[in-house]
């Protein structure tokens, strides 16, 4: 049987132990966003032709690249993609001293969670919740135990600008173009930190396992920039979870419903 459907152009996956198939996370983000989002990216699409398709060509690289590296294999980058590798072993090797790798793309020396794996080879974990019905699927990248015994659950992200926490104020003495960038790169943080909300209550559910942090690693061309790391804390990411169980209320009581009519 088939891991992977396509229900009303929304990827759906088949998950142990539940009845229907379960939309992935960015299918449901992408799904709830707002009119005004969905026309913006579309003009961008318009403004940028082949742009997206670059973009998940290099994410696709980095993935598989850190994968790899986190495996002990050797990683040469395309020369095009040696600027978004350059700083990335340095931080992964800085971020995992001292710990230990638990899941990487897909479970890591843990054979129990094998089941996991579906058969399109992929790791992806999920939630379900039998009383209202609703849940999710996601391919998280890492989780892995620091040097401090936390367990971090971390996104990598490819960008061709930085991400960033907080808007540019105004004594910012940047270009114009960085400026742009951070500015954009505020959103990108933000519906990623709902990412790995989601996929903190989908390890929980399915590894038994307590994520401590949430954490982002971003790989940019930009020096001043190279690879970003945030981390967001126990507070921090208990609002990100309240924030991305409303957004999948909203998808199973208003999106879907208004889709299957």
């Amino acid at each position: 049987m088939s891991t992977r459907k396509t229900i009303n152009g929304l990827r759906h996956y088949l998950c142990p132990g539940v009845p229907v198939h379960l939309p992935s996370v960015t299918s449901v983000l992408s799904a709830t966003q707002t009119a005004k989002t969905q026309k913006k990216l579309q003009h961008w699409n318009l403004m940028n032709p082949g742009a997206a398709e670059q973009a998940a060509k290099r994410g696709t690289w980095i993935h598989e690249a850190t994968e790899n590296y986190v495996r002990g294999l050797r990683v040469v980058p395309p020369e095009n993609l040696k600027p978004y590798w350059r700083g990335m072993p340095d931080r992964i090797t800085e971020l995992l001293e001292g710990g230990r790798v638990l899941w990487s793309e897909r479970p890591y020396n843990q054979p129990r969670w094998s089941k996991y794996v579906g058969d399109d080879g992929v790791g992806r974990i999920f939630y379900y919740d039998e009383d209202s019905q609703q849940g999710y699927a996601g391919c998280c990248d890492m989780i892995y135990m620091d040097n401090n015994a936390e367990i971090i659950l971390a996104d990598f992200k490819t960008s061709v600008g930085p991400y960033s926490s907080r808007f540019p104020n105004k004594s910012f003495k940047g270009d114009l173009k960085t400026k742009k960038a951070l500015i954009s790169g505020v959103f990108k943080l933000k519906k990623t930190r709902l990412q790995l909300a989601a996929y903190k209550l989908a390890a929980e559910a399915c590894l038994g396992i307590k994520i401590n942090k949430t954490q982002i690693i971003v790989s940019t061309p930009e020096v001043a920039y190279d690879t970003q790391v945030f981390t967001f804390n126990e507070k921090e990411v208990e609002k990100d979870t309240d924030q991305w169980l409303c957004i999948l209320d909203q998808y199973f009581t208003e999106v879907q419903p208004a889709a299957a009519s």
